[in-house]
């Protein structure tokens, strides 16, 4: 018996060392997943207190991430070279920012926000007629630094679009940025059956919420194509700052329109029926005719009795 459980314990531990072994581990000298979530809450608490305030210069932005720069013990080049890492690592960015996202939420409605302020990209309601059909990651990092700067995406239409169906992309974005340019770009374009395409631009500059809208078209959707880009900074930009440009919640919604009946249809192409002039009635007046007045083709014209003489 003691074997046995001599024996249970080596493998618990065997079993351990390898799920250890197995967890990716980030290398000592970038900040650690922990840190970094810390960090960047930090830094989104003191952009909301600069951005609160009136009159916000890029002096007041690079002063509260210096500061909070200075808090974990970190130079602007170790902060740039843990964010290229990160990027490396979506998968750790993604845990991080779903943490920022849920603490900044349960602050907000500590200070009384309400639920749909917080909640303000989730979908109420998905029904037949109103879907999101985002097929693409929720949450997005891009820096100013080539293969970093571009992000693609392009979907088939299935089954369940329909001829007259609109769509509506949002998204919230933020950037993380000492000083200096804001700047951004999201394209969404609509292949249709006939090959047409229609498309639309929105600019990111600042943080918030943004939207992206393709209006109904009598043809059926056939594919979506559409990227974010992110340009290289200015050159009056301080070149040893690297921005950090994040979006999340992002939802692409497909809203179905009900076609009129028939019977509306032909009411709306009806022509307007006009009450006509009685031509036999008014014939029956005198007609009185000024002096070198002609008679025109819509006035009857009383016919004279011929006398003979």
């Amino acid at each position: 018996m003691k074997d046995l459980s001599v024996h249970l314990v080596i493998v618990g531990a065997t079993v351990m060392l390898l799920l250890s072994a197995c967890k990716p581990q980030v290398p000592s000298k970038y900040l650690q997943p922990d840190d970094m979530e810390d960090l960047m809450y930090d830094y989104y608490l003191s952009q909301g207190i600069s951005n609160s305030q009136p009159r916000t210069t890029d002096y007041d932005r690079r002063y509260n991430m210096q500061a909070v720069l200075k808090k974990y013990g970190l130079t602007n080049e170790e902060f740039d070279s843990t964010l290229v890492y990160y990027y490396n690592h979506m998968e750790l960015m993604d845990a991080i920012y779903s943490n920022i996202q849920k603490r900044l939420g349960d602050e907000a409605l500590e200070l009384g926000a309400s639920e749909g302020e917080v909640e303000r990209f989730t979908i109420q309601s998905v029904s037949g007629d109103t879907t999101d059909v985002w097929e693409g990651k929720r949450q997005l990092m891009l820096l100013p630094i080539p293969p970093y700067h571009i992000v693609q995406f392009s979907q088939k239409a299935d089954t369940s679009f329909y001829k007259g169906d609109s769509f509506l992309l949002t998204f919230g974005s933020r950037f993380l940025v000492q000083s200096g340019s804001r700047n951004a770009t999201v394209y969404l374009a609509v292949t249709y059956e006939n090959d047409s395409v229609v498309s639309a631009t929105t600019p990111i500059n600042v943080s918030g919420g943004s939207t992206l809208r393709i209006n109904a078209c009598d043809q059926k959707a056939k594919q979506l194509d559409g990227y974010i880009y992110m340009p290289r900074r200015d050159q009056t930009d301080n070149a040893s700052e690297i921005p950090l440009l994040l979006l999340d919640r992002i939802q692409l919604m497909r809203f179905h329109h009900k076609e009129k009946p028939e019977d509306e249809k032909e009411q709306e192409k009806a022509p307007v029926a006009v009450p006509e002039k009685n031509d036999t009635t008014d014939s029956l007046k005198p007609r009185i005719r000024r002096l070198g007045e002609r008679p025109t083709m819509n006035q009857p014209i009383k016919s004279q009795p011929i006398i003979k003489r």
